[in-house]
């Protein structure tokens, strides 16, 4: 099978670059490519995205189509195409896209905060 998904993420986070381990070592079907956005084949591809997506700091999911999708949205399939058992954690699909991207906002706000200031 090959590549089908890019994902992208904020090589200067711990935790997108934490995601980006837990993809790369449940990824036995080497079907994501993970990206940092700030390398320079990330702002490529980042230069592509639909203007809807343009303000969003957000993990960024592509499809084999050239689907985007962003945020818990972007989680959710990246979820699914782990598939069996990571697929069952795509069940938060349930709660509306609205909640789930507050929640994901919410907490992408403070991801980067520095510990040594709270």
């Amino acid at each position: 099978m090959g590549i089908q998904y890019t994902v992208l993420i904020d090589g200067h986070c711990p935790v997108c670059t934490g995601w980006a381990a837990f993809i790369n070592k449940r990824d036995s079907s080497n079907r994501f490519l993970v990206v940092a956005q700030e390398t320079a084949e990330g702002e490529e591809v980042l230069s592509n995205r639909p203007a809807k997506m343009s303000e969003l700091d957000s993990v960024f999911l592509i499809d084999e189509s050239g689907k985007w999708y962003a945020q818990s949205t972007a989680v959710i399939h990246i979820l699914l195409g782990l598939g069996f058992p990571y697929n069952f954690g795509a069940i938060i699909w349930l709660i509306p896209s609205p909640m789930r991207n507050f929640a994901y906002d919410l907490y992408a706000r403070n991801r980067k905060r520095d510990p040594s200031n709270s």
